[in-house]
């Protein structure tokens, strides 16, 4: 795998090619072992990372805190001042982090969120929080517990089984998701209210396809690590659904 393969492939699965690119990379990746092991760990590494935690030992923080006590406090005017000012400084910085919490996320981000969201599901048992095939049962759920009502069809006589629905998020916003089965493939449709950002091109993923759209107030997102033909066959059928 040459270093120019490497860098194409990282591009390709953080969603970050579109069109004839996306296209021409995810051909490689398909037919190359090297691209697929490498996806593989990028994978494991990303979801021990964001796993990871570590806190200082208990012996440790009594010490510094300790210290800290110990400490003798000083005033002076200088100082008060020197601290007022710090303090207008830290309530900026604050307002600032506010601020990027309330932008919206990067089409490269919010591809890595739902794919991310997808594979948490998989991975952690909770795929599913409503179990049923039937819409009458999993729309009105959806719409109690995520606050949404999107679509529900089960397409079952399409290859594509109703199986349930859960409750989830995508880029730190409330999302509702319709599950399907596909063979032995999960296929999951998210459903979030609509902000007026733009949306991804369809592409790849944390090795699974995505695809995004918009209808009526909901964006959509649809995520399987489906063949291309099923998972576009998918996709044609939900953008199809009526409201």
């Amino acid at each position: 795998m040459s270093p120019d393969h490497l860098l194409n492939t990282q591009s390709f699965l953080d969603g970050e090619l579109g069109g004839a690119e996306a296209a021409e990379a995810e051909r490689h990746f398909q037919t190359c072992a090297e691209c697929q092991a490498f996806a593989a760990g990028a994978a494991d590494l990303s979801d021990a990372l964001r796993h990871a935690r570590h806190s200082a030992p208990a012996h440790l923080r009594a010490s510094v805190l300790a210290r800290l006590d110990s400490e003798p406090v000083r005033f002076s005017p200088k100082s008060f001042w020197m601290g007022a000012a710090g303090g207008a400084g830290v309530s900026a910085l604050a307002a600032g982090f506010a601020l990027m919490l309330l932008l919206p996320p990067t089409l490269a981000t919010l591809t890595r969120s739902v794919a991310d969201a997808h594979a948490r599901a998989l991975t952690g048992g909770h795929a599913i929080m409503v179990a049923s095939s039937n819409h009458h049962t999993v729309k009105p759920w959806l719409a109690a517990h995520a606050g949404l009502s999107p679509p529900v069809t089960d397409f079952a006589a399409d290859g594509f089984t109703l199986t349930g629905g859960r409750v989830d998020e995508v880029a730190g916003q409330p999302a509702a998701v319709v599950t399907y089965a596909h063979g032995n493939h999960e296929v999951d449709l998210f459903a979030w209210p609509r902000r007026g950002m733009p949306l991804p091109e369809p592409g790849m993923a944390r090795g699974f396809r995505v695809a995004f759209w918009k209808s009526g107030d909901m964006n959509f997102a649809a995520v399987s690590d489906m063949d291309q033909a099923s998972f576009e066959k998918f996709v044609t059928l939900a953008r199809a659904q009526r409201q």
